[in-house]
């Protein structure tokens, strides 16, 4: 993230970059073809009925302990908050260094309050990069209909298509991101994939993301990273 914030050519020193994450699928109200979820305790994986590639961050829950218990301190301590305590507890948790946060790496706005606690934080923080990938476009909707577009300028959000509420991205036109199975699935929709989170962060414009991570077997999702495998061509994000 540092590497992308200064090859981005705004920053004029590096941004200490940090995550934040709830339980995938948990916190997900609006996931749908992405739909998984890891058991709280055995990390036990499900997918949902209409999945059509696995979350890949219900996969490493599945494999890590620690992961499942950090992200359920967070959801556990969060939701029986109103907006402001959401919003103290947040600012209370942020790292003095803090830079650059993406908010949920895994999981969502799991209610509007929360949603709204995430934009007191950003524009409270008006010297810190915040982004966000999001099925929750109800919540976001609300705010900029009632609020005229109150979404903090350093908070970029993108909606990730493949919720239930996909019609709301054009009724809105708001910016998207649409996973791919080949690099040539995104040149045919004439969008550039986006490795490294920079076009998160930074970009304006809709783009695509490669399909990553471990995948149901015998599924159109696993057929097309082995695809990606024999053609050599990379997949997932870069260290970076």
């Amino acid at each position: 993230m540092e590497a992308v914030a200064r090859a981005a050519g705004i920053l004029e020193e590096t941004l200490k970059a940090y995550a934040f994450s709830l339980p995938a699928g948990h916190s997900c109200p609006a996931a749908k073809i992405c739909k998984t979820i890891a058991d709280r305790y055995t990390g036990k994986i499900t997918d949902g009925k209409f999945q059509k590639y696995r979350c890949f961050a219900a996969s490493d829950e599945a494999k890590s302990p620690q992961a499942r218990r950090a992200r359920w301190h967070n959801m556990d301590a969060l939701k029986p908050l109103d907006e402001e305590g959401m919003t103290e507890l947040i600012l209370q948790s942020l790292p003095h260094d803090l830079g650059i946060c993406r908010i949920h790496v895994s999981g969502d706005f799991f209610n509007e309050k929360y949603f709204r606690a995430w934009c007191n934080v950003a524009r409270l923080n008006p010297d810190k990069l915040f982004y966000a990938y999001t099925q929750s476009l109800r919540y976001w909707v609300n705010l900029v209909e009632r609020d005229y577009d109150d979404i903090p300028a350093n908070l970029n959000l993108t909606a990730s298509r493949g919720g239930w509420t996909d019609d709301l991205i054009e009724q809105h036109k708001l910016r998207n991101s649409t996973v791919v199975l080949h690099p040539d699935e995104a040149e045919k929709l004439d969008l550039e994939i986006d490795h490294d989170d920079s076009h998160a962060l930074l970009g304006h414009e809709d783009f695509a993301l490669l399909i990553h991570h471990t995948q149901p077997k015998d599924s159109v999702a696993a057929e097309a990273t082995k695809r990606l495998k024999r053609e050599g061509i990379k997949y997932g994000y870069s260290k970076n």
